[in-house]
């Protein structure tokens, strides 16, 4: 440009002077070009040598951030400040939330934000960044110990913790608002089964069916469709039909491929229907009917199951129904994990293996319609095992007769 004049890092343009500055953002140098806010070339050197000038080794190695310049340079803010500003966890999580929402789903957003909540107000929203560490999360003054002393089970504070371990990364890989990774221990799991036996599957049906405990039979098909497709609460709302497919594009799925799901004439009778109770939520603009849908399924079958009262340490939800398609695959595949992963969109067949994690008696016992497969498998054991002795045995006579 003619009005440009570019003196070493100096520049002036309109008029006005400012300083460029190659910067390092751990990756690779990119230029930064801050403003003097004058077109006095004294005044604008006064400026650099007093305030510039001392800091430029940091920002060049990216020890100063550039949302630190406004408060380090007295003529781009009203308090006139001379000091570099600690960016504190109030100030970057809004931005890590917004990175977040153009990448997963609302709900796994608003867990984010739970966690991220949970963490603040155990060290303080002020807390610095660059301050954080390790011992934030573990040991005796840490934010394990601070939920657990406030009754939370291990399982719910995993969950805080898968998501400040992704905020930690996001700190370190993508911002780089820290200097080194923060790593830290997670806590056992409490072992708690999920799955939903078919004996209670039954009891719930028979109440429904029951009319004097007034409830609409609409949701005993709702857990019809998610025992027998084995989807998560969320998919049905999400969903869209094609002739015999539901699809779940891969921007809403939980492991970010398409996932597929297909449907009996009856089940896509069912689909329908979950889907007009669905639109009957966003016809009276409910800010989320997805989630306040598949929320009043999940409301109706809790009140179900504490009516009934199940003696069992088995927590059941929703996604119970779907833990036992997992189980029930499993066996009816003859154990073709690769199936079974397919079909329930799991990204790892590590996923897919818990649910061989049981005892064959067990699923006996909680799945009697299971049975003849786990018998063949038993049948087909013995066999492999029986052939297996006669080959040894064989094996050891030939040995005999040559020696």
């Amino acid at each position: 440009m003619a009005n440009n004049k570019v003196r070493n890092n100096w520049r002036q343009v309109k008029g006005n002077w400012y300083y460029r500055l190659m910067v390092w953002n751990g990756k690779r140098q990119h230029e930064w070009t801050i403003p003097f806010k004058t077109k006095d070339k004294k005044v604008a050197n006064n400026q650099y040598q007093e305030f510039l000038k001392p800091h430029i080794a940091d920002i060049k190695s990216g020890v100063v951030q550039k949302f630190q310049m406004k408060a380090l340079l007295p003529w781009l803010n009203k308090e006139k400040t001379s000091e570099i500003v600690e960016l504190s966890l109030e100030r970057v999580i809004p931005d890590y939330l917004t990175y977040k929402e153009s990448k997963l789903r609302a709900k796994s957003v608003k867990r984010d934000r739970v966690s991220l909540n949970q963490f603040c107000e155990f060290v303080g929203y002020s807390k610095p960044v660059a301050e954080l560490n390790y011992l934030d999360i573990e040991g005796h003054d840490g934010l394990i110990f601070y939920l657990q002393k406030r009754g939370y089970s291990n399982n719910g504070i995993l969950i805080t913790l898968r998501h400040l371990r992704t905020f930690f990364n996001w700190l370190y890989k993508k911002a780089r608002l820290i200097k080194e990774p923060i790593e830290f221990d997670m806590i056992p799991k409490d072992e708690q089964e999920y799955f939903i036996d078919e004996y209670q599957v039954q009891a719930i049906h028979d109440y429904i069916d029951d009319e004097k405990n007034g409830i609409d039979s609409f949701f005993k098909r709702c857990f019809i469709f998610y025992e027998l497709t084995g989807m998560r609460a969320i998919e049905p709302m999400i969903a869209e039909l094609y002739g015999d497919w539901l699809y779940i594009d891969a921007s809403k799925s939980k492991g970010h491929n398409l996932r597929k799901v297909h449907l009996s004439e009856e089940l896509k009778a069912i689909w329908m229907e979950i889907s007009a109770f669905r639109d009957g939520y966003a016809a009276r603009k409910s800010p989320n009917p997805n989630e306040q849908a598949y929320g009043m399924i999940s409301k109706k079958l809790l009140k179900i199951t504490r009516a009934l009262n199940f003696n069992t340490n088995r927590k059941i939800t929703l996604k119970s129904f779907r833990h036992s398609y997992g189980i029930r695959r499993v066996y009816e595949t003859n154990g073709n994990i690769f199936q079974v992963a397919m079909e329930m969109g799991h990204k790892n067949t590590n996923t897919t293996l818990l649910y061989l994690r049981f005892q064959q008696d067990e699923i006996k016992q909680y799945f009697p319609s299971l049975i003849p497969y786990i018998e063949r498998l038993e049948k087909k054991e013995k066999s492999t095992t029986m052939v297996t002795k006669s080959m040894v045995t064989q094996y050891s006579n030939v040995n005999k007769l040559h020696t």
